[in-house]
């Protein structure tokens, strides 16, 4: 693993967070900010829900060139919405979850998961696309 050093603006809100990170005293930015990466990926790992390879090509066409919204609880909220509108819109996804009622179950199935549970699919979704682009890159579970 290499260490790189890069200069970031931290609102207060995430000043806040990396305190409460560090082990104690002063506040460790770095070690407190790559502490939140470690902990966000577990999170995300710990909270997939179970999805066949078809669901998951769903999910991968609905990111393709998709540009996030800066509220993660609007991203969160919308994810079936992005499913609804693919599968009337974008053959390839049509193709991937088959007939309307399929469709339309999964759409429900969606629905009734929780915000880490969507955050953790959409996260999986972007990494998909983003394999590569920095060292370390790949989403595992």
């Amino acid at each position: 693993m290499t260490a790189v050093k890069k200069s970031v603006r931290l609102v207060d809100a995430t000043q806040v967070i990396l305190h409460n990170l560090s082990l104690s005293g002063e506040t460790n930015w770095s070690g407190s900010i790559n502490a939140m990466a470690e902990q966000f990926e577990l999170i995300m790992v710990d909270n997939l829900p179970e999805l066949t390879d078809n669901e998951w090509l769903s999910f991968y066409c609905a990111f393709n060139g998709y540009m996030p919204n800066p509220s993660a609880e609007q991203e969160a909220r919308l994810l079936p919405w992005h499913i609804s509108e693919g599968y009337l819109y974008d053959e390839q996804i049509r193709g991937f979850l088959g007939s309307e009622e399929n469709a339309v179950n999964f759409i429900d199935r969606i629905k009734t998961w929780s915000t880490t549970e969507r955050l953790a699919v959409i996260y999986k979704a972007r990494s998909y696309w983003r394999k590569g682009q920095a060292e370390g890159g790949d989403f595992e579970e």
